[in-house]
């Protein structure tokens, strides 16, 4: 009976609240002007009230009983513009302001089109003269915005405002909203939140074919609430929002909206194609990222952005972010109660914004196209301080091109780059470090752009300067150096005293080189230098030194460096005094050659020049202090001798000459350079002197068929002269190759290759063996043309040694030499890891444990690996050779999977370890159950011991009884560890020695042990590998144990059982090869070869006997003039002269040193008694911090038992852990004797009596 009432109900309110709203009109119409525009349009003003922050409200309906719908629109001036409507229809328009306590009724009035146009007209008419016209309606060169809304027939408007508002969008929508959780909302103020969501959702149909609705909240990271088709009814939606949980944290806005973009908008999570698409923001602060670069993308994808802002937000932000028009999209209140008014408000903003989309064709206008292809899998690696590698994988249909841009997720401009296709990857470079970078990669087609691969990528920062160095520090100075930082383009070096005075300050300065050199500091003061990396506006972090410099000493001697054969460079120590100037002259020992000259008072350092070579100088420096008075040192220096000309080269030229090149023998001071070259045997010698300043010279004469011996020497300006420098120089020169290298091609091969030598080579010779010298040495030809050639078949891992020679018509050069090592080999036929597997070569597989002693197998309850239990009479030794057919890299890390038993011995134990013939350790690694650690254990290249031990709480987890993956990493001067793939630490190491190629390879053998037949310990393993890298640690994911498993990046593992006893299982991998075989009988000899290459000149004989004196020849050619001859001996002494007067009295001497002790005296008389001494101290009991520690281990036991019992329930292990360690019984407390004290009598005996027997020890802090 009441359904046909409330249509009744509806009209009566609606006539009843016009006639109400007539009455009044002459109060409300009033502040309401309505003005006929061209094309029936309707121009609405009306008085701007007071305190309407938030805009207006104007309804537009038809008449009661019309069937035409009604518009509403909202503004924020006082003005608005309606067309479409009918010139004979009648309508009401009322104008409310919406205020935050509520909407209020500003004017209301009703019109007919064509009524108004006639009244305009007799009014116009009826206007007196002299009247002014009144305001006619225009839009041109208006400074105010004016909202104009034209109704279609085909728009669906919502209907009235008030608690039956409901919205029907033409068109499916999806709807999500982005909540603010950060700690600035509250938990008070996020149930303010969740009541404003739930009433802005409320008018909507929410349907799968119709409105959908995701929430994400977001705060440091966006969590997805709900994706929009999680909820296929409003009632559903309504209590996900009242379950909704405040989560809290920072606020990171831009974060947040690229996660719309990645997640909620993504094919899974349920957006329609063909919907339109509205994202509302809540917020109440400025965000603590870049909001544009996402904001821009998503409305790049007609997406409509809602912003609202409560308290705190940042309007400005909020504009830039939301969809136009700002004045619907982006709202503000000036606190969390304002959002209830504003609920109802957004909700009609939201469906006209909708709605207007459907009637400018937008996704609900026209069937969506298909979408294009888009790449996946961005991968952002190899990020340094200043680039970012990035690659993806390719769309299935290829676009023209990639468009990479990225820009700081913060501030910054965007830059981009074009990829073309097929090329699925690029680099970033100059990029700023340690800044946070929204990259996104769009695939462009002919039909546009596709969806884009978006993620974010933080830069390294910028290097710090490494190994900082004192190189030399002075009184003043002092000299750092460090190593060089990757990407730095200049370092700034600050330094300031340790301890300053008064208000002393430090200074800094920029260096490009990573060296500087600081001076004008104080003698005997502690200085703090800081150096920092710069590149740009960035810095580096600063790491430091401390440099004391030393306090002068009074100069005592001269130092001399930089001696050459014609200058020197003498330096001394600062003086505590200030020096006006130092003086420094020098003298010959002759005599006949001196020089002077000077250096400022802060010098301390001259360079003396030009002296003689080969000669003594005296050196003598002069202190002049201002205000007069000097001091002199002096030293001696002897110059070196006059240099040769060095590397002497000949080129062949046309006809008989060559050329003959050499390198100055000297910078300056050479005269002329004589040169003679003589042919060996019979034959005329010539010589020609060429300038001191030419390093070539044409020697012309050369026949082609002697071999001749070419020397030169050079004379200098001092009339000093070279030693000559020879050469034997052949026509039929054989010159060897040139730049041999080496490079490992594969675990078995080697590509040597070099550079061919000039003239016809007939072939080349190559000869190669182990670098060891322990194999034998092979050989292979290879024709003249070719410059490499590839060694197949040998060992991997091991260093060899080639020998290269050309072979000429005329004879074979020498032999050129490299060596060179092969790479590691792969662990798995499959695979490309490199290594050795000790599991298989130890026989701990499968197929041959059974043949092991002291072995036994059973199957793991995670996968297929098997587990080995080794016992206390494994005894497992094999020979180095047979485990390790190639030799370790000096770079490696040593990988185990392996759990402890109960019967593991609480000694050391060697895991892994290789031993020499002697049985003596050489490398290995070392559990100690008692101690709970593990050393690595190496020899340096002197063969010293060298160790590093880790004894970590990490660490202690290995002892506990579970299974546990270890990785040791061993590099060039360091020792990485890492448990079940988690970085423990490191430690520094020197560098070690090459293992031996002969001795032992021993798994669980006791450190104690000795000889080749010893006790092993007890232990469970499952992995035990030896990767040819020190880095695999940082890739491996440690899939074999349970808890590190995840789907992304472990496989799914096959049953431990895949098959049964019935059927055979597949073909297993192959076998290791065999040993070598005993060697063959010897075969018949061969065909004979034909004959080898001419050989090379032999040496010259032995000297032949004296010939006769042969005639005198002719004078030769006057030469040059000598240089000067060495002094003569010195003279006789001569007579003594006559006595000089006497000299001042001297001073007086310092003390003598004391004299012997003298014998003791008698023994006096014997003294009185002392005092009579203190009662002792009453006794103790055993000491408290003894119990304390016996209850800890028994506590610490049961405590280990529990947790061990849990484990094997979690790891389903047929041998249940047991704990390592049990705690000994409480020994028995009883008192102690008091304590005598010195020089009295003995104190009484403690007066507590014995304490009772000591019971059985238990853990008295846990229950049995």
């Amino acid at each position: 009976m009441s359904a046909p009432v409330r249509p009744c109900l509806g009209v009566c309110l609606w006539l009843w609240l016009g006639v109400t709203l007539g009455r009044g009109q002459g109060q409300v119409s009033g502040r309401l002007r309505l003005a006929v525009l061209p094309e029936d349009r309707l121009q609405m003003k009306w008085k701007e009230s007071d305190g309407s922050g938030l805009g207006y409200l104007v309804q537009v309906k038809p008449m009661a009983g019309d069937s035409e719908q009604e518009v509403m629109l909202t503004t924020k001036t006082p003005k608005a513009t309606v067309g479409g409507l009918s010139p004979s229809k009648g309508y009401a328009v009322q104008i409310f302001a919406l205020t935050g306590s509520g909407n209020v009724l500003l004017a209301h009035r009703e019109f007919v089109i064509e009524d108004l146009k006639s009244n305009s007209g007799s009014r116009s008419s009826r206007r007196p003269l002299g009247t002014a016209p009144g305001p006619t309606p225009s839009h041109v060169g208006s400074p105010d915005l004016e909202l104009q809304v034209t109704l279609a027939p085909s728009q669906v408007p919502p209907s009235l405002a008030g608690p039956r508002f409901r919205c029907m969008p033409p068109s499916p929508t999806d709807m999500i909203f982005l909540v603010d959780g950060s700690w600035s909302i509250g938990h008070s103020h996020f149930q303010q939140v969740k009541a404003f969501l739930a009433s802005v959702i409320e008018p909507f149909e929410i349907e799968p074919d119709k409105v959908q609705v995701g929430l994400t909240q977001y705060s440091g990271d966006p969590q997805t609430e709900w994706d929009l088709n999680a909820f296929s009814t409003k009632e559903e939606v309504l209590a996900a929002v009242q379950n909704l949980r405040y989560k809290g944290g920072n606020t990171f806005t831009g974060l947040a909206l690229a996660h719309v973009l990645q997640e909620n908008l993504k094919p899974t999570a349920g957006p329609r194609p063909e919907a339109a698409k509205v994202v509302i923001l809540v917020t109440d602060g400025k965000s603590q990222d870049d909001v544009h670069a996402a904001a821009r993308v998503l409305k790049d994808l007609d997406v409509d952005v809602f912003a609202v802002g409560v308290k705190n937000a940042d309007e400005a932000e909020l504009r830039l972010l939301a969809s136009q028009p700002l004045d619907i999209t982006v709202h503000n209140v000036q606190d969390f109660p304002q959002l209830g008014t504003l609920a109802g408000l957004l909700s009609r903003l939201i469906c006209q914004q909708v709605q207007g989309r459907s009637l400018r064709g937008g996704p609900a206008a026209a069937p969506a196209p298909d979408p294009l292809p888009t790449p996946t899998s961005l991968v952002l690696s190899h990020v340094t301080s200043s680039s970012v590698h990035l690659s993806w994988t390719p769309a299935p249909q290829p676009p023209l091109k990639y468009l990479v841009v990225w820009r700081p997720s913060r501030d910054g401009v965007p830059r981009e780059v074009v990829v073309e296709a097929p090329s699925a990857s690029t680099e970033l470079l100059n990029l700023t470090s340690s800044t946070e970078y929204l990259v996104s990669v769009f695939p462009i087609y002919e039909a546009g752009a596709g969806e884009g691969l978006r993620g974010l990528v933080t830069t390294a920062p910028l290097p710090p300067p490494q190994a900082l160095a004192l190189a030399t520090v002075t009184p003043r100075t002092v000299r750092l150096t460090w190593q060089p930082s990757a990407g730095a383009t200049q370092y700034l070096v600050r330094c300031a005293p340790a301890s300053p005075k008064g208000e002393e300050e430090g200074r800094e300065v920029r260096v490009r080189l990573p060296e500087v050199l600081l001076d004008g500091l104080e003698p005997a003061r502690e200085y703090d230098i800081w150096v920092q990396s710069l590149r740009g506006a960035e810095a580096s972090e600063a790491r430091g030194v401390r440099a004391r410099t030393p306090a002068p000493a009074p100069p005592r001697h001269l130092a001399f460096s930089d001696v050459s054969h014609d200058s020197a460079r003498v330096s001394w120590e600062g003086t505590p005094r200030p020096v006006r100037l130092f003086r420094v002259s020098y003298v010959s020992s002759e005599g006949g050659h001196s020089g002077q000259t000077e250096a400022p008072g802060n010098a301390t350092s001259a360079t003396l020049g030009p002296l003689s070579s080969s000669t003594t100088y005296t050196v003598r420096v002069t202190c002049l202090y201002p205000g007069g008075g000097s001091s002199t040192m002096s030293g001696r220096l002897t110059t070196r001798k006059a240099p040769s000309p060095s590397q002497l080269s000949v080129t062949e030229l046309p006809g008989d000459k060559v050329r003959l090149e050499w390198a100055a023998a000297a910078a300056s001071g050479v005269l002329v350079y004589q040169i003679k070259w003589t042919p060996l045997g019979d034959g005329k010698a010539h010589e020609i002197s060429v300038p001191g300043n030419l390093g070539a010279a044409v020697l012309p004469g050369l026949g082609r068929r002697s071999e001749y011996e070419i020397t030169i020497l050079a004379y200098y300006r001092d009339g000093a002269r070279s030693d000559p420098v020879s050469l034997c120089y052949s026509p039929l020169s054989r010159s060897p190759p040139s730049n041999l290298t080496l490079a490992a091609e594969s675990p078995s091969s080697l590509r040597v290759s070099w550079t061919p030598p000039r003239g016809h080579v007939l072939q080349y010779r190559l000869t190669y063996a182990l670098a060891s010298g322990s194999g034998p040495e092979k050989s292979v030809t290879v024709p003249g043309p070719t410059n490499h050639v590839t060694l197949p078949k040998l060992m991997a891992a091991t260093k060899y040694r080639v020998l290269v020679s050309a072979v000429y018509g005329a004879g074979e050069s020498t032999a050129v030499s490299a060596t060179g090592r092969t790479a590691c080999p792969a662990l798995r036929p499959d695979g490309s890891l490199t290594g050795f597997d000790l599991m298989a070569a130890f026989g701990l597989v499968q197929k041959e444990y059974s043949s092991v002693r002291g072995v036994a197998m059973e199957p793991s309850a995670f996968g297929p690996t098997r587990t080995f239990t080794l016992f206390k009479d494994a005894q497992l030794t094999r020979r180095t050779s047979d485990i390790h057919p190639a030799a370790l890299p000096p770079e490696h890390t040593v990988v185990f999977l392996l759990r402890l038993l109960p019967e593991t011995p609480r000694e050391a134990f060697a895991l892994w370890q290789m031993m020499a013939e002697d049985f003596q350790p050489v490398l290995g690694v070392l559990l100690d159950a008692g101690r709970k650690s593990l050393t690595y254990f190496s020899h340096d290249p002197r063969a010293a011991l060298q160790e590093v031990t880790f004894d970590l709480p990490e660490v202690r987890r290995i002892f506990f009884g579970s299974f546990h993956k270890v990785h040791v990493a061993v590099g060039r001067s360091k020792v990485q560890l890492y448990v079940d793939c988690r970085k423990v630490a490191e430690r520094p190491i020197g560098e070690a020695s090459s293992p031996p190629a002969t001795g032992f390879v021993t798994l669980g053998r006791l450190a104690k042990a000795r000889g080749p037949r010893s006790s092993s310990a007890a232990f469970q393993l499952q992995m035990l590998q030896i990767v040819c890298s020190d880095t695999w640690a940082e890739e491996d994911r440690c899939c074999e144990l349970p808890g590190s498993k995840d789907g992304e990046t472990c496989p799914v593992l096959p049953s431990a059982c895949p098959c049964s006893w019935q059927t055979p299982g597949p073909q297993g991998p192959p076998g290791l090869p065999g040993r070598d075989g005993a060697p063959g009988q010897q075969g018949f000899p061969g065909p004979r070869g034909p004959p080898g290459v001419k050989g090379e000149k032999g040496d010259h004989g032995l000297r032949g006997l004296q010939g006769h004196p042969g005639h005198q020849g002719a004078p030769g050619q006057v030469g040059l003039q000598g240089p000067k001859g060495m002094r003569g001996l010195e003279g006789t002494a001569g007579l003594p002269g006559p006595p000089g007067p006497r000299g001042f009295q001297g001073m007086a001497g310092a003390r003598g040193t004391s004299g012997e002790r003298g014998p003791p005296g008698a023994v006096g008389p014997t003294g009185l008694p002392g005092p009579k001494g203190e009662r002792g101290e009453k006794g103790e009991p055993q000491s408290l911090a003894t119990i304390y520690q016996l209850v800890s281990q028994a506590c610490e036991s049961a405590i280990q038992t529990h947790m061990l019992k849990f484990d094997s329930f979690l790891h389903e292990s047929t041998r249940p852990p047991m704990p390592i360690l049990e705690a000994p019984g409480l020994p028995d407390m009883r008192s102690e004797p008091g304590a005598l004290r010195q020089a009295g009598s003995p104190g009484p005996r403690g007066s507590r009596p014995p304490g009772p027997p000591g019971r059985a020890g238990s853990a008295p802090c846990c229950p049995a």
